[in-house]
């Protein structure tokens, strides 16, 4: 008996979604995707990331985190440049001064998209600081790029 979730139908309906977030995940790996961080923003002292620095589960949370962050990050940038007009300012979620400019509308529904990155993040056993090391230092690193990649594509 087949049920509307077996494991084939998940598979070629999820194709075009995971497509979809791969293809917007790149953002993150040339800086696009705000970092996320509670209210303080902290300095990153750290050299290029070596491929062995993170755990596989870290890497593995990782990529999960950003698989169910991605699509939110979609709608809360197209709920902000509406809200703007059409305008979308480079935000950063520890960074309050990007949001400045922005309308009482528009900030809340970027400050609503961070606490829900840290919540998801949190939720994969990553602390933003975690989570933010480890966006910082697949943005410079090929190698941990193509292994979050992975995590992503093969699960």
């Amino acid at each position: 008996m087949t049920t509307p979730h077996t494991p084939n139908t998940f598979c070629r309906l999820s194709r075009p979604l995971l497509l979809g977030i791969l293809t917007s995940i790149s953002g993150i790996f040339i800086g696009i995707v705000p970092d996320v961080t509670a209210s303080q923003p902290s300095l990153l002292f750290s050299s290029a990331a070596r491929a062995d620095e993170f755990s596989e589960a870290d890497l593995r949370n990782y990529a999960t985190a950003l698989m169910e962050i991605e699509p939110i990050r979609q709608s809360a940038l197209a709920q902000v440049r509406a809200s703007t007009g059409g305008a979308l300012p480079n935000l950063v979620c520890n960074q309050p001064n990007t949001m400045e400019g922005l309308n009482p509308e528009a900030k809340s529904l970027f400050v609503n998209y961070c606490n829900k990155c840290e919540t998801i993040a949190s939720s994969r056993g990553l602390s933003i600081e975690r989570f933010n090391q480890i966006t910082q230092s697949v943005r410079s690193n090929p190698q941990l790029q193509n292994r979050v990649r992975s995590f992503m594509t093969n699960g």
